[in-house]
């Protein structure tokens, strides 16, 4: 144990005197994370501006707390003038106007609310939705409304907004649908592509190691073969929990984000290093160059985190490309960091993941060593 200890150590020092090492392992993962990170907190932040021009009457401020329920929009009162400038100025996406008479005018059959519109862009699209579902609900509160007293419909909204709905029994199967679990989800999926790149390029080290004549003196040291392909592998994964703690910290300090239990993480991101650690030796066992080492393992890297959910939510692609996800790590990989970032923590997809992320790296490490075996 103790000559493996050592080699891992000489090693690991050796690789982290390279700049590159540091610029592809830390630099670029926290410079990608903080970009696209930044990117996405912000849009969180910064929800699409509805103005509401709201004149006094019962009616016209409970619609106005009636459309406040729905949380994707900021909903800002403001004068008529007002509205219409920032319309024309297009600093809000739409106003809307509660007009004086609004029983009047579902009476007459007339439209209920009044829409300042510049032009018919994606976000109003989706904004119009929720408006004809709001003035359709206002409509049923007054016919209802009148069926008790033609005054009733400040009671009727009052009741609706107080209202929670139908209650039923939830079963959660994510527990934690936060845009910030998304946010978590792209870190992991930056650190873990950037981790590939990484270690395959330090495993393809040994290729210049044959050429240079390293790997032959290491091989008529008093350590044996299985003792020096234990050290390199120690020493990768070693790499891997380095970066990954590195990154972790950086983007706590970043962006406060959570992680899940300790307990169920380090075991988890244990088993995808090591997947990771038998991909760079399978990449070095396939091929005889280093500069052959770096292609293949760049085409298959990207192709592959393409795939397996790394860029964009696996859920997003068609069903044919879901099943062919299959087939790659990374899909397993971000299938249980997702279960463990949300808190969900379902032991049966956790159970599932592990064995597959098992499978890949044993089929990894037996087509690496075996690569090497015979070089």
């Amino acid at each position: 144990m103790r000559k493996i200890i050592t080699i891992s150590w000489l090693h690991l020092k050796e690789f982290f005197k390279t700049p590159g090492a540091w610029v592809l392992m830390f630099i670029l993962p926290i410079l990608f994370s903080w970009i696209f990170g930044g990117l996405q907190v912000e849009s969180e932040q910064n929800k699409p501006v509805v103005n509401v021009v709201v004149n006094d009457g019962n009616s016209t401020n409970e619609t106005f707390e009636l459309l406040k329920k729905n949380n994707d929009y900021k909903w800002k009162k403001v004068t008529l003038q007002k509205a219409k400038s920032n319309v024309s100025e297009q600093e809000v996406i739409a106003a809307v106007v509660i007009p004086i008479d609004i029983e009047k005018r579902i009476e007459d059959k007339k439209p209920v609310l009044d829409i300042i519109l510049r032009s018919k862009n994606e976000g109003y699209l989706a904004l119009e939705q929720y408006l004809q579902g709001s003035a359709s609900l206002l409509i049923r509160s007054y016919q209802a409304a009148e069926m008790m007293d033609a005054n009733a419909l400040p009671e009727v909204l009052e009741a609706v907004l107080m209202s929670k709905g139908a209650q039923v029994e939830v079963l959660t199967v994510q527990k934690d649908g936060s845009n910030m679990v998304n946010v978590n989800l792209m870190f992991v999926g930056f650190t873990m592509m950037f981790m590939m790149f990484g270690l395959s390029g330090a495993a393809s080290t040994i290729l210049d190691e044959r050429r240079g004549g390293t790997w032959e003196r290491l091989m008529i040291t008093p350590a044996s073969r299985s003792q020096i392909v234990a050290g390199y592998t120690l020493s990768y994964f070693l790499m891997g929990w380095i970066q990954l703690l590195a990154l972790m910290t950086a983007m706590n300090l970043m962006f406060d984000t959570s992680w899940g239990k300790i307990s169920y993480i380090i075991p988890f991101a244990s088993l995808v290093i090591l997947c990771v650690v038998g991909f760079g030796l399978m990449i070095a066992g396939m091929v005889k160059t280093k500069q052959q080492a770096t292609a293949i393992s760049a085409v298959l890297i990207v192709s592959t985190c393409m795939l397996g959910g790394v860029y964009w939510p696996i859920e997003v692609v068609p069903e044919f490309m879901q099943k062919i996800a299959l087939a790659v790590p990374q899909s397993w990989a971000m299938s249980g960091f997702k279960e463990i970032i949300s808190g969900s923590l379902h032991f049966a997809t956790l159970l599932k993941d592990s064995a597959m992320l098992l499978g890949f790296s044993m089929f990894f490490f037996f087509i690496g060593i075996r690569g090497m075996r015979s070089k």
